[in-house]
């Protein structure tokens, strides 16, 4: 990544085009991305030492020691996060490179240089490298162990959350990049979405699509990653067998919406029972994608409702992003960035049905990079209450997800700049 050398972007003479504060907030963190280079720490990975999981586990049994033993590493979390730096080595992230990858593609789309072309590319090829080998084609997860409530998932399980944005890459290398194997390489990840995520009945036109190949659960959002892939390949590639498994996990998300617009993180879970912000962003955001390819009035329908649910229940009254819907689980950070990167994210997408994100989304980009901007161009990783900054740069939560973010508002503001409605 260090040897990626930077572009300049010059805002397009003329009143219409990207604001200079957008060009110069993307500008810095490109710069300070090419002096860091993407390996990172990351919030789950001090979670996945020996003492994380053990404290973990404690925690989800409701041992009466389960609360004591998490509370050194939450407190580290908060107080002294670059202690990790002794407990855990620096690593890269296969969702943060993809999101890299995508955040370059759109800066080729507005600059026309090739050498963003390039830095595409060669991040493409490592995270190609890191996909888990022994299943039906490519997939991704993360490199640590993750204890949950579910019980321990051993690093570089795959996960649909994780998979879905590695397709999206080598769809667009294949599209903007002319590259033909990068083609192969989409198909081969959608035969693995298809063929070994599995799926749990919930009505008789309904199933949860798996999070990983291992569980029966569901999550709601891990259905809406899996049923964007699946109809994306049925269109793109002719994949006409697909069309069953992705129909019966749209329904199961149409079939999951509350009343009120919101969806649950995960149903008949009542330890999942919640409603968050960039898993609602996820939801959204995938049914979206989906409906670029079968313009249902339902799906356009659900995203109303949800959007309408998002806006009302998951922001303060300045527009701050909210973690949190449902008390108690208003947790202790007053701005979470991961928010504010795909509510940006998510407001592009939509700017077409709802206008109003799109407006949103430039309010908000324009306060990260005027409020939460360091200057040595990397963000503000999350603040807690009590006004305590968390600045030790995460990339896949969220440097990756901010600039992928704002590299999306640059090409929706750009005049010629291609985006993938």
């Amino acid at each position: 990544m260090n040897s990626v050398e930077s572009v300049s972007l010059r805002r397009p003479e003329g009143p219409e085009g990207p604001e200079d504060w957008l060009v110069n907030s993307v500008q810095s963190f490109e710069d300070w991305l090419r002096a860091a280079g993407r390996p990172s720490y990351d919030p789950y990975d001090v979670w996945g030492t020996r003492y994380g999981l053990w404290a973990r586990r404690l925690y989800y049994r409701k041992h009466p020691v389960g609360i004591p033993s998490v509370a050194p590493l939450l407190l580290m979390e908060i107080l002294f996060p670059q202690v990790r730096s002794v407990l855990v080595r620096k690593d890269t992230f296969a969702t943060s490179d993809a999101q890299l990858v995508l955040a370059y593609l759109n800066l080729f789309s507005v600059s026309k240089d090739p050498k963003h072309l390039e830095a595409a590319r060669a991040i493409a090829k490592e995270l190609l490298a890191a996909s888990v080998p022994g299943f039906s084609g490519h997939c991704w997860g993360y490199p640590f162990d993750w204890q949950n409530a579910s019980g321990l998932w051993k690093r570089n399980t795959p996960y649909i959350t994780a998979t879905p944005y590695a397709y999206e890459v080598f769809v667009l290398l294949a599209e903007r990049g002319g590259d033909p194997s990068a083609r192969e390489v989409a198909k081969s990840i959608a035969r693995f979405v298809h063929d070994d995520l599995r799926d749990t009945p919930t009505s008789a036109e309904a199933a949860a699509g798996s999070y990983s190949p291992f569980v029966n659960d569901k999550v709601v959002n891990a259905s809406a990653y899996r049923a964007m892939v699946l109809f994306d390949a049925v269109h793109r590639f002719g994949l006409e067998s697909y069309r069953l498994k992705a129909q019966r996990n749209l329904n199961f998300i149409l079939e999951s919406q509350r009343a009120d617009g919101s969806w649950l993180y995960a149903v008949d879970c009542p330890s999942q029972s919640f409603i968050d912000h960039f898993h609602t962003c996820f939801v959204l955001k995938n049914l979206h994608k989906l409906n670029r390819w079968i313009d249902s009035e339902a799906v356009r329908g659900a995203i109303q409702r949800g959007w309408d649910y998002y806006r009302r229940a998951l922001f303060e009254a300045d527009d701050t992003p909210k973690s949190f819907a449902i008390l108690p689980r208003t947790g202790i950070v007053k701005l979470e960035m991961y928010n504010m990167a795909e509510a940006i994210t998510l407001g592009v997408l939509l700017r077409n049905q709802i206008p109003e994100g799109f407006a949103l989304a430039k309010k908000l980009a324009e306060r990260l990079g005027s409020q939460y901007q360091l200057a040595n161009g990397h963000f503000v990783t999350r603040i807690y209450r009590g006004g305590i900054r968390h600045t030790l740069p995460f990339m896949r939560w969220p440097q990756a997800q901010l600039f992928y973010a704002l590299t999306s508002l640059l090409v929706a503001l750009s005049p010629g700049g291609t985006s993938r409605e």
